[in-house]
């Protein structure tokens, strides 16, 4: 059974590059970007054998304490990635609870970050090539520290499954985990600056880990060469303890969760009409209201404006960073140019329920207009506030017009060009109830180039308000500023007018050969 699950699962992984060649190019490159991740890790650890024992050991006990953090959080927060192996998966087959652990176990460590981890705890061995002792205790303990991320990540996946099945759940940790990697530019500067001031403190801090859970296993070998045997024999025992708890943990999290029913979401009663009871009677407010059910229930739609609250956060480490305020001049701008094409997107996101925008006949032009209005009741306001909040703070509403002519020229602009451009050609875009983040399955570079084409054309039509606008910041002309306002108001709407008009032409011609390739995509 653990062959056979273990061959299912590299099957699965193998099968998915059969989908797209440029899935197969985008996972030689990653391969590649991690190999070289790797093999500088293990340059790092060769060169640790040149320095003190005190330094080594410090960088395997801090080292190996954030890989455990890492095998805990990533999946807790990334469930629904990979779900090949899930305990509900496997519910309706009759299999012990016994040998389906050690079949999980053996795929969890035997799958590409079990592999990457156990290839970088074997190379701590190179840390101790002057100590031989060390160095044939390194293996050992490598090893029983990678089991203890691979039990702990199980049990405490395992044990959350019940959170899992919910879809809220779900939809909060995908945006969740996309956070951080939007602020990882900033997270790296803070934590690089807080580790050349608290330098002295991290051997007290990989002092106290090391006899905690998550590092006692990688300070054996660098106690036994800083001559503390007795500290590396208790600190085996409390290694092996942890994995012996987190085995049965496991294995009892496991027999439960193959016994229980699966959950079963229950459906909130109806509330009234919603959006519909809020938007005119006619079919672009039908549109606009089945659009604005879509942006406050779908988390496709909020996770792709996740970046946008985020934008203040980035501006001032920039403020910080360069030490000056224009970085936050730029929010409102910024704003305005991410919201700009977020509507090339928004057939796709409809999958095959734009069947239902065909069937009814309704005029193209009208289904452009709903989704502008939809996205323009709160586009609108968040580039107003992202301008004129930044600008109080810093005390600047002489460039206030200026900035909003630019923000409300690249919005207004965006309608019109992404009216057309999402009649033009479909973006790969997840299913509906996936991760607004995963990868979907076909996702081809001609979509994504008519993407960043599309936002190409957006700044060539909005170039006579951003030239005016560049011009009265650097000259401080507030007269040139209110032109600059009223240039990106007027000509974005002209703009964002013909768009609508060009792009409902043109979903009435292409409509149904859209609704095709959306099926061909779903497999419908």
């Amino acid at each position: 059974m653990v062959a056979h699950l273990l061959s299912l699962r590299w099957r699965v992984l193998l099968n998915g590059f059969k989908r797209s060649t440029w899935q197969i190019v985008a996972a030689v490159i990653g391969g590649l970007y991690g190999l070289g991740v790797l093999a500088a890790v293990v340059v790092g650890l060769v060169a640790l054998s040149f320095a003190p024992e005190r330094w080594a050991w410090t960088a395997g006990v801090l080292g190996g304490s954030l890989a455990v953090v890492g095998w805990i959080v990533v999946p807790f927060v990334a469930r629904g990635y990979d779900q090949t192996l899930s305990v509900s998966k496997l519910r309706p087959f009759p299999l012990p609870a016994d040998r389906l652990l050690v079949a999980l176990f053996v795929t969890g460590l035997l799958g590409i970050p079990g592999i990457v981890t156990l290839v970088a705890a074997l190379a701590t061995t190179f840390s101790w090539l002057h100590h031989p002792l060390s160095a044939v205790l390194a293996p050992f303990c490598g090893v029983l520290g990678v089991f203890v991320c691979v039990a702990a990540s199980r049990a405490v996946e395992t044990a959350t499954s019940a959170l899992g099945a919910k879809r809220r759940y779900r939809e909060l940790m995908s945006v969740a985990i996309f956070v951080p990697l939007i602020l990882a530019g900033p997270l790296i500067g803070l934590v690089g600056q807080g580790l050349s001031s608290v330098g002295d403190d991290l051997p007290r801090v990989a002092h106290a880990l090391s006899w905690s859970p998550l590092g006692a296993a990688w300070s054996i070998p660098g106690d036994v060469a800083l001559g503390r045997p007795g500290e590396a024999a208790l600190k085996a025992l409390i290694a092996l303890v942890t994995l012996g708890v987190l085995l049965l943990l496991w294995r009892r999290g496991l027999a439960t969760a193959l016994v229980a029913p699966p959950a079963v979401t229950a459906t909130a009663a109806s509330k009234g009409l919603g959006p519909f009871a809020r938007f005119p009677a006619t079919p672009t407010g039908a549109v606009a209201a089945r659009t604005a059910v879509y942006w406050l229930r779908d988390p496709r739609y909020g996770g792709s404006l996740i970046v946008v609250p985020l934008m203040p956060v980035l501006a001032i480490f920039l403020s910080f960073s360069l030490e000056t305020t224009w970085p936050l001049y730029a929010i409102g701008p910024a704003v305005a140019a991410l919201l700009a094409i977020t509507l090339a997107a928004d057939v796709s996101y409809d999958g095959t329920a734009f069947a239902a925008h065909l069937s009814t006949g309704l005029a193209g032009a009208a289904d452009r207009a709903g989704r502008v209005l939809t996205l323009s009741l709160f586009a609108v306001p968040s580039v107003v506030l992202a301008t004129l909040v930044p600008l109080a703070v810093v005390g600047r509403f002489d460039v206030a017009p200026a900035l909003l002519g630019i923000g409300l020229g690249l919005l207004l602009t965006g309608f019109g060009v992404s009216s057309v451009a999402s009649a033009l050609y479909l973006m790969p875009v997840p299913a509906a109830g996936e991760s607004p983040f995963k990868s979907p399955p076909g996702a081809n570079v001609t979509s994504t180039l008519g993407l960043y084409a599309s936002w190409a054309i957006v700044f060539v039509l909005s170039l006579p308000e951003l030239v005016l606008g560049v011009v009265a910041l650097v000259q401080g002309s507030v007269l040139l500023g209110l032109v600059t306002l009223v240039v990106g108001v007027v000509l974005g709407l002209v703009l964002a007018i013909v768009g609508i008009r060009r792009g409902g032409r043109l979903l009435d011609a292409r409509g149904p050969e859209l609704l095709t390739r959306l099926r061909r995509a779903r497999g419908a």
